[in-house]
């Protein structure tokens, strides 16, 4: 999409793109602030489409950039994990203690602490730990019917794409 027709109309999604505020970006299209008027600018479609495309290039730009950054300073996961592991090892022995830079074959306690959020870090880059959460309003299924947990139920078995065969089955084990 390209800039909007108006200027002062532009200039208003690049001030909300930006982060500032309705009345912030209205007066910066040069307009003087009304609230209603601001408010129907800055939410009419043009300037709403206008504000998602700026942000979505502007995300993409810092995302391609982060990229190459990383990739120049040789960053990648094998690096990371690495050196997590590195850390983890050293959490769980202890630093070895040295007496003007020579060993002196002891070491410090063991960090434990240190040793889980290590492995919670490496756990959570190799996708092994999972985010469970509830979801909608707690006992939100307590107050629902059998009839209602039976549409719920197959309106949730639809989005995650389950055959029809499957539903009926999940459906008719309950009565069983």
């Amino acid at each position: 999409m390209p800039a909007l027709r108006k200027p002062g109309h532009e200039i208003v999604a690049q001030a909300l793109a930006a982060g500032k505020s309705q009345a912030d970006a209205y007066k910066a299209g040069g307009y003087v602030y009304q609230p209603a008027n601001a408010h129907r600018l800055c939410t009419s479609p043009a300037v709403a489409a206008r504000v998602n495309e700026i942000t979505a290039d502007r995300y993409h730009d810092e995302r391609k950039t982060r990229e190459i950054a990383a990739n120049e300073a040789g960053l990648d996961e094998a690096w990371i994990l690495k050196r997590l592991k590195y850390l983890t090892d050293v959490s769980l022995q202890g630093r070895p203690i040295k007496n003007n830079g020579v060993p002196t074959g002891e070491s410090t306690k063991p960090d434990g602490p240190t040793a889980v959020k290590c492995l919670t870090l490496a756990a959570k880059i190799k996708g092994m730990l999972v985010h469970r959460h509830e979801v909608g309003d707690p006992g939100e299924f307590s107050r629902m019917t059998d009839e209602e947990l039976d549409l719920a139920l197959i309106e949730c078995s639809k989005a995650l794409g389950l055959p029809d065969e499957a539903i009926q089955k999940l459906l008719t084990v309950r009565a069983e």
